[in-house]
């Protein structure tokens, strides 16, 4: 019997989670960003401005919607800044309501200079002028994710940060595997061995890729940062409660081009279909892993069937790769990790 792990019914909805405007330090309005992202294929962008909540339900039409939400920077004390190093972390908040424009951490310093005017327009609720550091990153992630929000942490690599940092992060749905901005301005921004470092300390969250654009660089440029992260999420329609509630239930994938049709499990086998691809690997939370190929170098698959049988570990994961430099990851699943006694393993092994 079938079990499967994307669902089996719904439609893919390509979706861009990490976008930034002229409202923050972005180069295209958000009606540009629209136009550009539907040319592409998407059919939805969370519009994530530094600071700044804005509702752009008004951009919505029967084949595009707007996410509300914002990205939340917040400084580390360490770091010596003569340096020029001092980590911090970013984090993004997706409201549940489109039109929730409520900020429990608001602080109106940290809006730009540029954009004052939205000091006074911006709605929040909580403690004005709530300070920000690494040591309250977790008050401010439950405290927005009350009232209403999704968090996911982004691009550790550019943020300076390392395990010590972000292993401790709690309260995020997901976390940025991959960052497109980031990459194209010369930073490793795959995160695989982040994403894998938080599995292993029991943080349950998914993966997404995103873009974080900010449009500095002509379309086309090698620079251009849009249309190059983007996440697949899998829902019955193209209406945000149904596409909140797919991201909250991890329905959907990441990638920077490859496709992943289904992934399925049958008896001690996974099974997954995709676009096509030199390699299919399985990784779990211990060192098994297991990668299916073709017969000669820069052969393509379209399918990769793995048995599983004695992996019994913690979760197992999916990365493709297309040979070309572009990947696509679904996010860690537990359904087929079964220990040996049968059961299902729920408990984080380190701490």
């Amino acid at each position: 019997m079938r079990n499967y792990l994307l669902p089996e019914k719904g439609q893919f909805f390509k979706a861009n989670m990490h976008c930034h405007s002229v409202l923050s330090d972005g180069s295209y309005t958000v009606e540009k960003l629209k136009e550009v992202y539907k040319r592409y294929g998407y059919s939805i962008v969370a519009f994530t401005d530094h600071n700044v909540l804005i509702d752009h339900s008004d951009l919505n039409d029967e084949n595009f919607m707007a996410i509300t939400g914002y990205e939340m920077d917040v400084n580390d004390e360490k770091g010596d800044r003569a340096y020029n190093h001092t980590p911090c972390t970013h984090i993004n908040f997706y409201a549940k309501d489109p039109h929730n424009t409520s900020m429990p951490c608001f602080n109106p310093k940290y809006i730009g200079d540029n954009h004052a005017d939205l000091r006074e327009k911006q709605k929040y609720t909580g403690t004005p002028d709530y300070e920000r550091s690494y040591k309250n990153v977790n008050d401010i992630i439950e405290k927005t994710c009350k009232e209403g929000f999704l968090a996911c942490y982004n691009h550790p690599t550019w943020s300076e940060q390392d395990l010590d940092d972000y292993r401790n992060i709690r309260g995020c749905f997901a976390m940025e595997i991959y960052n497109h901005s980031c990459v194209v301005g010369g930073y490793p921004e795959y995160n695989e061995h982040a994403y894998d470092d938080m599995l292993r300390r029991g943080n349950r969250l998914f993966c997404i890729a995103s873009d974080d654009n900010h449009d500095r660089f002509p379309e086309g440029h090698p620079r251009w940062d849009s249309c190059g992260g983007f996440i697949m999420i899998k829902a019955e329609k193209l209406e945000y409660g149904a596409i909140m509630d797919a991201l909250e239930k991890g329905n959907f994938y990441a990638s920077t081009g490859p496709e992943i049709y289904d992934i399925w499990t049958e008896g001690e086998e996974v099974h997954v279909k995709c676009s096509p691809v030199e390699r299919v690997c399985y990784t779990t939370y211990g060192r098994h892993t297991v990668v299916t190929t073709g017969e000669h170098v820069g052969d393509k698959i379209t399918e990769a069937v793995f048995n599983v049988t004695g992996l019994y570990d913690r979760y197992g994961r999916i990365t493709l790769n297309d040979g070309a430099g572009h990947f696509a990851w679904s996010r860690a699943y537990y359904d087929f990790c079964k220990m040996e006694n049968g059961r299902y393993d729920n408990q984080p092994f380190r701490k």
